[in-house]
């Protein structure tokens, strides 16, 4: 399961330009919305944020507690605008999500092992592809899902998504057939007489 990264929210009256004097504050003006639910204005800090996406990732499963509500909403990070289009971020948007309800994500790929066709062939690994589509609830999103290479035996082999195990409540949406890794046999030189 993905780690739970929470970010503390205050409810936001101000709205329009005049949320220039809160980022002057420190502060990252964003709007929490999603599906049957009204949009709602909030401000985080704007460093906080930085960090915590830095360190969990922009597909990080977010506990927004936003002060004077009861309970955590659990959010998705939707969007980012930033200064200039690649500067500091100056406003987000999450998207609420039910964590009863399965919803889709992309999950990164970790390969693990060895492949024998590399270490005892000396081939050379071709990694197919890096992230894989998943449904599964909101809370047990993985940080990413394991490929072992150990079945990379030798060099007519591949590993597809149908050999990769899926953790307990996660299902794979990635069509079964896509290439995950393979490995390639060495060049041999030919040599002048």
């Amino acid at each position: 399961m993905a780690e739970r990264v929470v970010i503390q929210a205050a409810q936001r009256p101000v709205l329009g330009k005049k949320v220039a004097q809160l980022r002057r504050n420190g502060r990252l003006p964003a709007n929490v919305y999603g599906k049957g639910i009204e949009s709602q204005a909030v401000d985080i800090d704007a460093r906080e944020f930085s960090r915590t996406i830095k360190a969990a990732g922009l597909r990080a499963m977010i506990q927004l507690s936003v002060a004077g509500e009861a309970s955590p909403r659990y959010v998705i990070l939707r969007g980012i605008e930033r200064k200039g289009g690649t500067g500091e971020p100056i406003h987000v948007d999450f998207f609420q999500v039910d964590p009863n309800i399965p919803i889709q994500a992309n999950v990164p790929l970790r390969l693990t092992g060895e492949a024998p066709a590399v270490r005892d062939l000396a081939g050379t690994l071709l990694p197919g592809i890096d992230v894989v589509a998943v449904r599964c609830k909101p809370l047990d999103i993985p940080d990413s899902v394991s490929v072992d290479l150990g079945g990379l035996k030798s060099f007519d082999v591949s590993l597809t998504v149908a050999d990769i195990e899926s953790p307990a409540g996660v299902e794979i949406l990635t069509d079964p057939g896509v290439v995950v890794a393979t490995v390639n046999a060495p060049r041999i030189r030919a040599t002048a007489n």
